[in-house]
Parts: structure tokens; C-alpha cells; sequence
């Protein structure tokens, strides 16, 4: 499934708040990588930009997240997806009530996803959860 023979399972963080940074902390110790952080999302610049600092003194071998693979903005989760093969991972870590779409979309794709708790805000979008 990956290119002469790399194993390596590319990640998308998708909401670069400290829940989602702890995530990507989390993938990077997996015993069962290795991994590599390829795009960032989150509706925040500022957020963004924080958060690739942090992770990069602190992860820098993991990190390959250039400044064309950083998105912020309404539809940064979109962007940062589109940077993914399927097979790959993207870790949905931001607000709840855009994860079903999120979720929906990269499915299609053919993209794992993580979640964080909780998946959605409404019965309507857990339904729709359960249906991707």
C-alpha cells in the first residue's frame, strides 16, 4: 500500500488546540509507527502557528509540515485532508459539531480517522456519524 515499501502512516492534525497537540504527541510515542505529521489545519491562524512551533522544537523528527501543508480558516480541515493518500490518518481534534462533515468527508477518501470524545453535538450528527 505505501511506496517502496515506506511504512510510515502520514498524519493531518485537524484542530491545533492543546487537545489536539496532545494527540499528535500520542501518535508520535505509538510503539506501532512510524509516523509523520503532514498537514496542520485549525480555524486560527495563531492557534496554527503555535502549535507547529511547539511541535516541531519538541517533535521535529516528526514533523514534515511545511508552510503549503498549514491551513487556517473555515475550511483548513478540507485542505488539510486533500494532503492525505488513502491509508493514512487524520486526526479530527477540533469542534465537535464540524466532525460528522469531517468525518463524512474523509472517509470518502478512503482516509482513517481519529476522533476526539465527543463525535458530534446533536443526535442528528451522531446519526450521521454512525452512518460514515
Amino acid at each position: 500500500m505505501y511506496a517502496a515499501g515506506d511504512s510510515t502512516i502520514r498524519l493531518a492534525l485537524i484542530g491545533c488546540g492543546g487537545r489536539g497537540c496532545g494527540a499528535a504527541v500520542n501518535a508520535f510515542d505509538s510503539p506501532h509507527g512510524p509516523v509523520k505529521l503532514v498537514a496542520m489545519a485549525d480555524f486560527f491562524e495563531n492557534r496554527l502557528a503555535n502549535a507547529h512551533k511547539v511541535l516541531s522544537e519538541q517533535y521535529g523528527a516528526w514533523m514534515d509540515v511545511p508552510a503549503e501543508r498549514r491551513f487556517a480558516g473555515f475550511e483548513a480541515w478540507r485542505q488539510a485532508i486533500d494532503c492525505l493518500r488513502p491509508g493514512d490518518v487524520a486526526m479530527l481534534t477540533g469542534y465537535a459539531g464540524f466532525r460528522p462533515r469531517q468525518l463524512e468527508y474523509a472517509v470518502e477518501k478512503g482516509i482513517n480517522v481519529f476522533m476526539e470524545k465527543s463525535f458530534a453535538t446533536d443526535p442528528p450528527g451522531v446519526r450521521r456519524v454512525i452512518k460514515a
